[in-house]
């Protein structure tokens, strides 16, 4: 089994880091509990390009990102036990390198790492299942009936759940699913 795991909103806490460089840069600040929406910073004026300019300077202080799980390496080492783990993350070109020594500062292991330039789409690469905190995702691979473990974020959550996208709560969830899946059932 190919498996695709997202890095932003999955495993690290980009948001918080985001919400810390906008309120450093511009002095506004935005509530954690304000962000319910993909898009989030449409609604304060923020353009798609500033928003990008935030995530680089971000991405730039990579070892100020904490993980969303404590346990975050031993739980890829887990899903990798049902097939290969490939990170597949969506960003500007200039943040990869940070990416990946976030994820060797993490220790996370994974088999190829995959970046997605941000005008494609990642439903275009061939995995058996995503794990990914999109909207955006869930509803492209819904509509061509392919697995998703959809990992809950306030911004996800309208999507609603089929028998091809699961939400889950932690990568631990994940494995369960997956575990069900090698042994011939179906995500539920």
């Amino acid at each position: 089994m190919r498996i695709a795991l997202d890095v932003d909103g999955v495993l690290a806490d980009l948001l918080g880091a985001w919400l810390r460089v906008y309120q450093e840069e511009t002095g506004r600040y935005i509530e954690r509990s304000e962000v319910d929406s993909w898009e989030f910073w449409a609604k304060y004026g923020i353009t798609r390009s500033e928003f990008m300019k935030y995530m680089i300077v971000a991405w730039s202080r990579w070892w100020e990102i904490t993980p969303l799980e404590e346990d975050m390496a031993e739980d890829v080492d887990n899903l990798s036990r049902y097939g290969d783990v490939d990170i597949v993350t969506q960003r500007p070109a200039k943040t990869v390198s940070y990416v990946k020594k976030w994820l060797d500062k993490h220790g996370v292991k994974y088999r190829r790492f995959t970046w997605v330039p941000p005008r494609k789409s990642k439903s275009e690469y061939s995995y058996d299942v995503y794990i990914d905190d999109s909207p955006r995702l869930a509803e492209e691979l819904q509509q061509q009936g392919r697995l998703m473990l959809l990992y809950n974020q306030p911004w996800n959550s309208e999507v609603r759940c089929s028998s091809v996208i699961k939400r889950v709560n932690s990568l631990d969830e994940c494995a369960d699913q997956l575990e069900k899946l090698v042994n011939g059932g179906s995500l539920v």
